[in-house]
C-alpha cells in the first residue's frame, strides 16, 4: 500500500500537465522565460554565442541582430580563420566571405526569412502580445505547438514541469535542438546553451541584449 501511494503521488503532477490547456501551457512557458510583460516589450534581440560544429576546425563567435517587427536580420561568424557575414532587409540579402561581398539568391533570402519568422525569441514576443495570427496547441504532457493562421506549424517545444524549454523545433521538422538551463539579462530569460542531438552542432550564449526598438547604429544592409 505504501508503494502504491508513493507511485500515485509521483504520477499526479504529470496527470495535471496532461489536462493543461494550450493557454495555460503558453502562460507557463512565458512565466519561465521571464514573464509575459517582459517579452511583450522585446522587439529586437542581439545574441552573441560561441558555436562549435563538425565542419569548422575551431569554435567561432556567432553574432545575430534580429528585428522582430520585419524581416531584417544580420549574422556574423568569426574566428582566427573564419569571417562570414550576411543579412536580409527589404526582401533582399547579401553575403560576405573573407571580405568578398555578393548578392544572395532568392532561395537564400527565403531561407533566412524563414529562420527569422520561426526564431524562438520572436515567437516568445508574439505569444506575449497575443498575436492573433498565432494559435497554440498543447500536445500530451509536455509539448507545445505554435501554428500560423494558415495552419502551418511554426514552432514546437517540449517543456519541463517548470515551463522551461528542453527541446525546440521549427516548421515540419521533428529534429529538434536540446536546450540547457536558463540564464537571464535582467529582463528576460533564455537557454544558456543549445545542441543538436546528433552532436553535429552546439552553442553557448555569451550574452543576449534585448530592446523595445532596433538601436541606432544597427545596420542590416551590406557594408
Amino acid at each position: 500500500m505504501r508503494i502504491l501511494l508513493l507511485a500515485l503521488a509521483l504520477v499526479a503532477p504529470l496527470s495535471a500537465l496532461a489536462t493543461e490547456t494550450a493557454a495555460q501551457r503558453v502562460e507557463r512557458f512565458l512565466a519561465a522565460m521571464g514573464g509575459r510583460a517582459a517579452w511583450a516589450e522585446v522587439r529586437f534581440a542581439h545574441v552573441e554565442a560561441v558555436h562549435d560544429d563538425l565542419v569548422n576546425a575551431a569554435p567561432f563567435t556567432n553574432r545575430i541582430w534580429n528585428d522582430f517587427t520585419q524581416p531584417r536580420v544580420r549574422f556574423e561568424a568569426k574566428n582566427a580563420a573564419l569571417d562570414r557575414r550576411r543579412g536580409i532587409s527589404d526582401g533582399r540579402g547579401w553575403r560576405q566571405r573573407d571580405g568578398v561581398t555578393s548578392v544572395m539568391t532568392a532561395d537564400q533570402v527565403e531561407a533566412d526569412r524563414a529562420w527569422w519568422e520561426a526564431n524562438i525569441y520572436r515567437t516568445l514576443h508574439r505569444l506575449a502580445v497575443n498575436d492573433p495570427e498565432l494559435t497554440a496547441r498543447a500536445v500530451g504532457e509536455h509539448r507545445l505547438e505554435i501554428f500560423r493562421a494558415d495552419g502551418k506549424r511554426l514552432n514546437w517545444f517540449v517543456l519541463n514541469p517548470r515551463g522551461e524549454p528542453a527541446l525546440f523545433g521549427t516548421w515540419d521538422s521533428e529534429t529538434g535542438g536540446a536546450f540547457g538551463p536558463l540564464a537571464g539579462n535582467g529582463s528576460i530569460k533564455y537557454p544558456k546553451w543549445g545542441a543538436m542531438p546528433d552532436g553535429s552542432w552546439r552553442y553557448e550564449i555569451v550574452h543576449v541584449v534585448t530592446a523595445a526598438n532596433v538601436p541606432a547604429g544597427v545596420n542590416f544592409t551590406a557594408p
